[in-house]
Protein backbone atom coordinates (compact mmCIF):
# COMPACT_ATOMS: atom_id res chain seq x y z
CA UNK A 1 0.00 0.00 0.00
CA UNK A 2 1.74 3.10 -1.69
CA UNK A 3 0.26 6.46 -1.32
CA UNK A 4 2.45 9.15 -3.08
CA UNK A 5 2.65 12.56 -2.36
CA UNK A 6 5.10 15.58 -3.99
CA UNK A 7 8.31 14.05 -3.73
CA UNK A 8 8.01 10.45 -2.12
CA UNK A 9 6.21 7.61 -1.11
CA UNK A 10 4.30 6.99 2.19
CA UNK A 11 3.50 2.87 2.73
CA UNK A 12 0.94 2.21 5.03
CA UNK A 13 0.81 -1.57 6.11
CA UNK A 14 -2.88 -3.61 6.04
CA UNK A 15 -2.31 -4.13 10.00
CA UNK A 16 -1.48 0.15 10.28
CA UNK A 17 -4.40 0.68 8.19
CA UNK A 18 -6.76 -1.50 10.31
CA UNK A 19 -5.06 0.33 13.65
CA UNK A 20 -6.43 3.42 12.23
CA UNK A 21 -9.50 2.65 10.92
CA UNK A 22 -10.30 1.22 14.55
CA UNK A 23 -9.60 4.17 16.02
CA UNK A 24 -11.53 6.17 13.55
CA UNK A 25 -14.80 4.23 13.76
CA UNK A 26 -14.35 4.41 17.55
CA UNK A 27 -14.98 7.63 17.91
CA UNK A 28 -18.38 7.39 18.65
CA UNK A 29 -19.90 7.95 22.20
CA UNK A 30 -23.26 5.92 21.31
CA UNK A 31 -20.69 2.78 20.96
CA UNK A 32 -20.91 0.50 23.81
CA UNK A 33 -17.16 -1.57 23.05
CA UNK A 34 -14.40 -0.71 20.61
CA UNK A 35 -15.33 -1.77 17.03
CA UNK A 36 -14.14 -4.68 14.99
CA UNK A 37 -12.63 -3.48 11.54
CA UNK A 38 -11.01 -6.30 8.92
CA UNK A 39 -9.95 -4.90 6.04
CA UNK A 40 -8.62 -6.00 2.17
CA UNK A 41 -5.99 -3.04 0.79
CA UNK A 42 -5.10 -3.34 -2.87
CA UNK A 43 -2.87 -0.84 -3.51
CA UNK A 44 -4.47 3.14 -3.40
CA UNK A 45 -7.81 1.14 -2.53
CA UNK A 46 -9.72 -0.46 0.39
CA UNK A 47 -12.59 -2.60 1.40
CA UNK A 48 -13.54 -2.37 5.12
CA UNK A 49 -16.20 -4.73 7.21
CA UNK A 50 -16.40 -3.37 10.46
CA UNK A 51 -18.73 -4.60 13.61
CA UNK A 52 -19.96 -2.41 15.84
CA UNK A 53 -22.05 -3.01 19.33
CA UNK A 54 -24.94 0.01 19.86
CA UNK A 55 -26.16 1.32 22.66
CA UNK A 56 -29.86 1.39 22.85
CA UNK A 57 -31.82 3.92 22.20
CA UNK A 58 -29.56 4.89 19.71
CA UNK A 59 -30.55 5.34 16.10
CA UNK A 60 -29.20 2.60 14.69
CA UNK A 61 -29.42 3.32 11.26
CA UNK A 62 -27.81 6.71 11.60
CA UNK A 63 -25.11 5.15 14.07
CA UNK A 64 -24.06 2.34 10.74
CA UNK A 65 -24.29 5.15 8.29
CA UNK A 66 -21.92 7.89 10.18
CA UNK A 67 -19.53 5.43 11.05
CA UNK A 68 -19.27 4.12 7.14
CA UNK A 69 -18.92 7.72 6.23
CA UNK A 70 -16.42 9.01 8.67
CA UNK A 71 -14.47 5.82 8.11
CA UNK A 72 -14.58 6.72 4.22
CA UNK A 73 -13.58 10.03 4.38
CA UNK A 74 -11.56 10.34 7.35
CA UNK A 75 -9.52 7.04 6.98
CA UNK A 76 -8.24 8.22 3.33
CA UNK A 77 -7.58 11.77 4.53
CA UNK A 78 -4.89 9.72 6.91
CA UNK A 79 -3.94 7.06 4.94
CA UNK A 80 -3.88 8.09 1.33
CA UNK A 81 -6.15 4.90 0.54
CA UNK A 82 -9.75 4.84 -0.69
CA UNK A 83 -12.14 2.92 0.99
CA UNK A 84 -14.39 2.09 -1.40
CA UNK A 85 -16.90 -0.50 0.34
CA UNK A 86 -17.60 -0.75 4.30
CA UNK A 87 -19.57 -3.88 5.18
CA UNK A 88 -21.38 -2.53 8.64
CA UNK A 89 -22.64 -5.51 11.22
CA UNK A 90 -24.39 -4.16 13.95
CA UNK A 91 -25.27 -4.98 17.42
CA UNK A 92 -27.84 -3.73 19.51
CA UNK A 93 -26.69 -3.78 23.09
CA UNK A 94 -28.57 -2.85 26.44
CA UNK A 95 -26.97 -1.21 29.01
CA UNK A 96 -28.73 -2.03 32.42
CA UNK A 97 -30.61 1.54 34.11
CA UNK A 98 -29.30 3.29 36.72
CA UNK A 99 -30.60 2.27 40.39
CA UNK A 100 -31.36 -1.04 39.89
CA UNK A 101 -28.65 -2.48 42.43
CA UNK A 102 -24.93 -3.14 41.99
CA UNK A 103 -25.81 -7.47 41.96
CA UNK A 104 -24.92 -8.61 38.26
CA UNK A 105 -28.13 -10.32 38.80
CA UNK A 106 -29.92 -6.97 39.62
CA UNK A 107 -31.54 -8.10 43.18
Amino acid sequence: MTTTAGHGATMVSERAFVKIATEVAAADDRLAEKPRVAASVSGTVAAVRLGIAVRYPAPVRQVAAEARERLMSRVCDLTGIAVENVDVDVRLVSEPRSGYGDSPHGS
